[in-house]
């Protein structure tokens, strides 16, 4: 099956499951039922480290595997290897996820390209899903009538993560790596560090490393002595 062209490949742990949802099961639902011949035409935004690409490259796992005769492409736009033209070749797909419209706005080939996609899809009853960090509203496109048919989608904002959620987060990621992570020292990486997921999976890649090297458990004291190092 094609799946993604230019070899693109997905993180194995980027999966609905592994999703902490918070207050987004609406457009977790959404992006679950996405299914051939079901029509879905669907802008999510957030910030960076919001879980925007988690989302796409799930929705791209999931429907290859419930749909193997499907085709569904995952195209990062700020990958540099993506060219304009790309988007012509994928006429004979049934989904396409565009992760990061921010990459490309205000660039005229890449906005005509994503413009003549977007029609030929809704005209062929195919779905197709972008994210961006902003609400279309707000984007300053080079194409006002591209503005027009974001603005047209399904648009859900992707909510913030309250601090539980984080703590979830971290759980879950400890427990993947086979760490100890006490209720405790959670709170206390909250407290210190950067919040946003992808800076605190680093943090837990850290001390991961840190703690098999100095062969001790992850407490307070420790944890305050790798991040001063």
């Amino acid at each position: 099956m094609q799946q993604i062209p230019l070899h693109i490949e997905l993180k194995e742990d980027a999966t609905f499951d592994n999703y902490i949802v918070g207050d987004n099961d609406i457009l977790l639902a959404q992006l679950q039922a996405i299914a051939p011949l079901q029509q879905e035409f669907i802008y999510l935004y957030g910030d960076s480290g919001s879980g925007r690409s988690h989302l796409l490259q799930a929705l791209a796992q999931q429907y290859s595997e419930h749909y193997p005769q499907s085709l569904i492409a995952y195209l990062p736009l700020d990958n540099t290897m993506l060219v304009p033209q790309m988007l012509d070749g994928l006429s004979e797909f049934d989904c396409v996820c565009l992760d990061g419209f921010e990459a490309v706005t205000g660039d005229q080939e890449w906005e005509t390209a994503i413009f003549n996609l977007y029609n030929s899809f809704k005209d062929g009853g195919k779905s197709l899903v972008i994210t961006g960090l902003e609400a279309p509203a707000y984007l300053k496109t080079y194409l006002p009538d591209l503005k027009s048919r974001l603005s047209a989608m399904f648009i859900h904002a992707i909510k913030p993560l309250s601090d539980q959620d984080k703590l979830q987060f971290l759980s879950n990621k400890a427990q993947q790596r086979g760490l100890e992570l006490s209720e405790d020292v959670a709170q206390f990486l909250l407290s210190r560090q950067q919040r946003d997921l992808p800076s605190l999976n680093h943090l837990l890649e850290r001390l991961d490393h840190a703690s098999l090297q100095a062969k001790r458990r992850l407490t307070i004291p420790f944890v305050k002595q790798v991040l001063d190092a």
